[in-house]
């Protein structure tokens, strides 16, 4: 893939995992074959750490304590920055600058929640990505983190893989007016994801690679304890059966992009967060084996 087709092909469809739930309406599932998801423990454990390099050191190695195994698959789930927050550091680059040098020795893959436009699929897939470039709001710079992501990833040793969209993909998500939806999109994606995740572990079970493969996405498809009416969307709980102790979910979470957020707030770790949380210090959510948050430290201006 060329420079020139990343600068002006590459689409961002990592969907606000928040706006999308409220939004998305699923049909049920089939009762035959759905399985109820995994319930999270009632009580969420929080730890507060000097520093986000040591909170993910901290969640390595109580997912280790957990499952009894190193962590081979590590979802990466954030909260999407949007067009009115840009003046805040995005988790994406916090990902790339703060957590890397954490990631990168022991990692062989990193999967990204995006694909390039090829542009031979007609007006399905232009009207795909014009309709969820026009939804998800998301800034400008993403796009760009994304690429310096891709290249640091290459230019360590680590090799970046995006999806692969088909003719027939963009003609599935299409509802009979030819409008996207949603549901089928979010279905889609995480169904790419879970895929690709699964053939990139084996083949590298199969080399000898002892290293983790990771995904970065958003903050909705890697979920171990999905909520019910969001459970056909996430891979966290397939991936744990066909690949047991191995899995690992972490949502990344810049506070000031929650902060309004009544879904999150609802949660049940966040009255314990807001008790606990203290200016430069990172906070770490247990929400049950194999499933964390990490609070990047919000900033002093806006520590309340």
């Amino acid at each position: 893939m060329t420079r020139l087709a990343l600068s002006f092909a590459l689409s961002v469809l990592c969907l606000s995992s928040h706006a999308r739930a409220e939004s998305a309406k699923p049909a049920a599932p089939d009762e035959k074959s759905a399985k109820p998801p995994q319930a999270a423990p009632a009580a969420p454990e929080l730890t507060l750490h000097d520093s986000v390099t040591a909170a993910l050191s901290a969640i390595f190695e109580r997912a280790q304590q957990d499952s009894g195994k190193k962590p081979h698959l590590v979802a990466f789930g954030e909260y999407h920055q949007t067009k009115g927050k840009t003046q805040i550091k995005s988790a994406l680059k916090r990902f790339a600058e703060e957590l890397w040098p954490t990631v990168q020795p022991g990692s062989s893959d990193l999967i990204l929640e995006t694909f390039v436009t090829e542009g031979n699929c007609g007006k399905e897939e232009k009207k795909v990505v014009k309709d969820v470039e026009k939804t998800t709001k998301r800034p400008e710079t993403t796009e760009n983190e994304l690429v310096t992501l891709i290249k640091q990833a290459k230019a360590q040793g680590i090799q970046p893989h995006i999806l692969q969209v088909s003719c027939k993909d963009y003609q599935s998500v299409l509802d009979e007016k030819a409008q996207v939806d949603y549901v089928k999109m979010l279905k889609l994606i995480g169904d790419l994801l879970q895929k690709r995740m699964t053939e990139v572990r084996l083949r590298r079970q199969k080399a000898g690679i002892d290293k983790m493969v990771m995904v970065y996405g958003g903050a909705l498809h890697n979920d171990l304890y999905p909520q019910k009416e969001l459970a056909d969307f996430a891979f966290g709980q397939s991936l744990t059966e066909a690949f047991p102790g191995e899995y690992l979910e972490v949502d990344l979470y810049v506070p000031e992009f929650i902060e309004s957020d009544k879904t999150v707030r609802a949660q049940p770790w966040f009255p314990l967060y807001k008790k606990a949380q203290k200016p430069g210090q990172p906070v770490v959510v247990r929400r049950g084996p194999g499933s964390f948050i990490l609070l990047f430290a919000q900033s002093g201006s806006n520590q309340k």
